[in-house]
């Protein structure tokens, strides 16, 4: 219920900051105020979207360590900024360049949130050492790479104007690499299979890296099992969208 409850808030989060504000300020107010409300002690804000994470956030942390409620603050920290600049450049009818772009691309559809929530599903909560690891590390951004770049290519088809999804990566393509519709589908169908084939490779060696770099059966066996369910999500995430009745309309037209 809680993992549930998480998809549908950030589809109505998603559609605050993509579509029904128009207002930096305001945007940046209501992001802040769902963080201060849901991952501080100050819990003044009525806003809805803030009391529905607040909520979530207290029958998640029920089950987990403080430090995974610490460690998802810092991912919905990482959402601000994308949905910002995203905004600006629709009022100002601009694209972002290709510095600093796939970072905030990663970062702009809230999967690193829902990522967080992996571990509450699995009962693990990785320890510090192990969470910050270089192969872990690896094996987490490939997974996002694959949640946003599917999400970008099944989402593009449907919008009626998809130059406002400025962090779509097709988007992207055609503004700063001057591609048509066909050639900056095929080229982020290609970067999935690539990176479903690098996520293939880090999840079979992870218990060999990480057993080099000192850790025990127990922490290598944490990380198997969190690593299947990263394998579980991306893949269930392509079906999902696959079947879902919002992805089977076309509308966007053009070239």
């Amino acid at each position: 219920m809680i993992l549930s409850d998480l998809v549908g808030w950030f589809s109505c989060q998603d559609d605050l900051a993509d579509e029904d504000c128009r207002d930096p300020e305001v945007l940046e107010r209501l992001i802040r105020g769902v963080y201060t409300h849901a991952f501080t002690a100050n819990t003044v804000s009525r806003e809805p979207l803030a009391c529905a994470l607040a909520d979530i956030m207290r029958r998640a942390a029920r089950l987990m360590p403080p430090i995974w409620k610490q460690r998802v603050a810092e991912q919905y920290a990482t959402y601000l900024a994308p949905c910002a600049i995203a905004l600006m450049h629709r009022l100002h009818h601009t694209q972002p360049g290709n510095e600093g772009y796939g970072h905030l691309w990663q970062n702009a559809g809230g999967f690193q949130v829902c990522l967080e929530f992996t571990y509450l599903a699995q009962n693990i909560n990785l320890s510090s050492d192990l969470y910050y690891s270089a192969p872990w590390q690896e094996l987490r951004s490939v997974a996002l790479n694959l949640f946003k770049a599917v999400n970008d290519v099944l989402s593009f088809p449907i919008m009626e104007n998809p130059d406002e999804d400025v962090f779509n990566l097709l988007t992207h393509l055609r503004h700063a690499h001057g591609n048509s519709v066909h050639q900056a589908t095929q080229n982020v169908s290609q970067r999935i299979e690539q990176w479903a084939e690098r996520f293939a490779h880090a999840q079979a060696v992870l218990p060999a890296q990480l057993a080099i770099l000192g850790f025990d059966e127990r922490s290598q066996e944490q990380a198997k099992i969190c690593a299947q369910a990263l394998h579980n999500q991306w893949r269930g995430n392509i079906a999902w969208h696959l079947v879902a009745p919002r992805y089977q309309t076309v509308r966007f037209n053009g070239e």
